[in-house]
């Protein structure tokens, strides 16, 4: 097969889900960065060592993006969002998270700016006009 024609893996296809539950100090064990209000999707901070209960699948991984808890999309929602659906949910909690790539990074970068930010402009045959 040729070099051109190779296929390329989906960056869904690195997508995982880690369970877990808050410890004895009520806490998960993990730090959220980014979020909607910093013009980036949630992702995770410092994962302390020791301090994170898992119950089952894999290992929380500093600075993977939060796609999902329990279910429920996070990507596009600010921190103090995402947190307050963290704070909703029962245990265990359910994180699908991916590893961030530069190509994923960028594609969502440019996400997050279709969805969180409002429209300041729209064009017309006379140019842009502001809203």
């Amino acid at each position: 097969m040729s070099k051109g024609l190779k296929k390329k893996s989906h960056w869904t296809s690195r997508v995982h889900e880690c369970v877990i539950v808050r410890n004895q100090d009520g806490q998960l064990g993990f730090e959220l960065q980014g979020g909607a209000e910093n013009g980036q999707f949630p992702y995770l901070g410092e994962v302390k060592p020791g301090k994170v209960a898992y119950e089952s699948g894999s290992k929380l991984v500093p600075e993977e993006l939060l796609l999902e808890v329990n279910e429920t999309p996070v990507a596009g929602l600010t921190i103090r969002d995402v947190l307050a659906v963290i704070k909703h949910c029962k245990d265990p909690i359910r994180l699908k998270c991916v590893k961030q790539g530069k190509r994923l990074a960028s594609l969502f970068s440019s996400e997050i700016h279709l969805k969180a930010l409002p429209c300041t402009c729209w064009y017309t045959s006379m140019g842009p006009k502001h809203c």
